[in-house]
This record gives structure tokens, sequence and C-alpha cells, in this order.
């Protein structure tokens, strides 16, 4: 989803030097048979060995809102270990 809203372009010419383009490579992952570990470690730019051999679990982060990924965005380090 990062990647996604980081390709919207910026109308503002002398903003557009700011924005942080987040760019994926690797691999898309294949739905029939999924890599081991989180199903997206082949093209997340914050994935580790951990996201290669362990799936995360799908946790709740905030009041309605899951994750399953083992370093999600603004959420205390506490939860990650």
């Amino acid at each position: 989803t990062r990647a996604l809203l980081s390709a919207v372009p910026v109308p503002d010419p002398a903003r557009r030097h700011h924005s942080d383009r987040i760019l994926l490579t690797g691999d898309v992952p294949s739905p029939i048979t999924p890599p081991p570990g989180c199903r997206f470690h082949t093209r997340c730019w914050k994935a580790t060995a951990r996201c290669a051999s362990e799936e995360p679990q799908l946790r709740e982060v905030r009041e309605g809102q899951r994750v399953a990924c083992h370093f999600p965005e603004g959420v205390s380090e506490t939860l990650n270990g």
C-alpha cells in the first residue's frame, strides 16, 4: 500500500523532489505456490531473514486495524518481539 501511495503524482513541481518514492523489486509471489514465511517478502523493502522463514500472524495493532507483518509501521517495537 505504501509503495502504491508513493506512486501518486505530485502536481506541484516545487514539491515533486520531496516525495519518497518506494520502488518494489523482486518477483511477484505466486498465489498457487506462495513462498515460505511472509507471502510478500520477495517484494517488501523492509523484509529481513525472519520474513523469509517465519509467517507473521494476524494481530490487531489498533482497534479495528489488523496486520500480518513482523515490522508494521507506526507500531511499537515491543509488538515485534
